[in-house]
């Protein structure tokens, strides 16, 4: 048997499907598990316990075109979209695979054979709760055979980018790094960003609090890295790399704190203790549920709105720097990692 999952995209989310690969690999232990994703997350998968094959999607039609050209040659039995845009439909349905599974997404959901709602919610004793993110993912893989065995993210660490990561440290100027925090102020999102006075607050309190403090910025953030910088000039700014590297490099870190990101769930994924601040996004979906993880959301009535864009932006720069700041100390003391749990970290 040969199964095809399918999650081009984005960070957090990409990394949030390895308990749905998980699951595929046990609930079909004789297949091979072949995964779609950008290139730039390849080193996450090759080598994870569960995938035997990792595709490149560029993100062009000439390259989709190819990629469903090579895919097609494969003979699927299964197909499992874990994303529902337009794309990775077309790349389940047109692999050629005897069967398709995704979420039932209007428009897309005509490309699967089994379908499952994508978005849950239930009753709690302290009201509506949302479904983990991961979890969504599961059960989408659950209703094609697999067998779940948790939802704690998983990821591979290549053993070049591990080296790399000491000598990136290093060259950011950082000295301990067990004791320092990775910083994240930016988002994906325009809503989910952190004011940079905020963020640059945090820092200072962080360092007087006896924390080395490193920002982790990625594409296109390398801007708003330099101005919190130039009002908290002790930050360290972790040099441009690969998502691999960049892995490796939070496999060292005491803890990462921010704004819900992409890093934060490289973090949870290899038992790095995180704190995150809410605004529209909902810690329900995007908090792991176990695990030296915290959270603190904005009080506004109208947090976990889910939008993109904002016209008034209440909510994020409603998150003092000075609380966070108390939350972060007051959770690393909590959950100070140990010489064990980096050697674990390690090998994850």
């Amino acid at each position: 048997m040969r199964i095809l999952a399918i999650r081009p995209r984005a960070l957090g989310d990409v990394v949030l499907v390895t308990p749905a690969l998980r699951a595929l690999s046990r609930g079909h232990p004789d297949a091979e598990i072949e995964f779609v994703t950008e290139r730039r997350y390849r080193p996450l998968f090759e080598g994870l316990e569960g995938v035997d094959r990792v595709w490149d999607l560029e993100r062009s039609a000439l390259g989709t075109a190819k990629l469903i050209g090579a895919l097609s040659r494969r003979q699927y039995d299964l197909a499992v979209d874990f994303f529902g845009n337009v794309r990775s439909a077309l790349i389940s349905r047109a692999c050629g695979a005897r069967r398709c599974a995704g979420y039932a997404l209007r428009g897309r959901d005509r490309a699967y054979h089994v379908r499952v709602p994508r978005t849950l919610e239930f009753c709690a004793g302290d009201g509506t709760r949302r479904e983990y993110a991961a979890a969504t993912h599961v059960r989408l893989a659950e209703a094609v055979g697999g067998l779940s065995d948790g939802l704690e993210a998983r990821i591979a660490l290549p053993r070049a980018a591990r080296a790399l990561a000491a000598r990136l440290l290093a060259a950011a100027g950082v000295r301990e790094p067990r004791r320092a925090v990775g910083l994240v102020a930016a988002g994906t999102w325009p809503a989910k960003r952190w004011p940079i006075g905020n963020a640059a607050a945090l820092a200072r309190a962080l360092m007087e609090g006896g924390r080395e403090v490193i920002l982790l910025a990625g594409p296109g953030e390398v801007e708003l890295a330099r101005s919190i910088r130039r009002h908290a000039p002790l930050t360290r700014e972790l040099p441009s790399c690969g998502v691999g590297e960049l892995a490796s490099v939070i496999s060292e870190l005491g803890a990462v704190a921010g704004t819900d990101s992409g890093p934060k769930h490289l973090a949870a994924s290899l038992g790095v203790p995180t704190i995150t601040w809410y605004g529209p996004t909902h810690p329900d979906t995007w908090s792991p549920p176990r695990g030296p993880h915290a959270w603190w959301r904005t009080s506004l009535p109208c947090r976990g709105c889910d939008r993109t864009v904002c016209p008034h932006w209440n909510c994020m720069p409603e998150l003092s720097a000075e609380h966070a700041a108390e939350l972060v100390l007051d959770h690393l003391e909590r959950h100070e990692r140990s010489t064990s749990d980096f050697g674990s970290a390690a090998r994850a």
